[in-house]
């Protein structure tokens, strides 16, 4: 799972379910229980995405450092590459 990238409303689902002990793996049991006690809707991004699907009803969560890190990758692939264009510009 490389270079994931979460909008905000599921990072926040991740955070929420980080402070109420799952860290690495959620069960679809889990995830009703963390809907009846906050009010939230299920996180189909997560259910439904097969790259987070360990087993039966049984899901990996991705941890927010991999999405700080995927984050960060990013931008610097990116930067690298407009200076490279740019570079490349410059000598025609």
């Amino acid at each position: 799972m490389n270079n994931i990238t979460l909008t905000p409303r599921q990072e926040s689902f991740v955070k929420m379910a980080n402070e109420e002990g799952f860290t690495s793996e959620i069960t679809r049991k889990d995830i009703v229980s963390l809907q009846s006690k906050h009010g939230i809707t299920k996180p189909a991004w997560l259910m439904k995405n097969t790259a987070y699907r360990i087993g039966r009803a049984t899901y990996s969560l991705p941890t927010l450092g991999q999405v700080t890190e995927a984050s960060t990758e990013t931008e610097a692939d990116h930067i690298d590459t407009m200076v490279t264009s740019f570079a490349e510009g410059d000598s025609e």
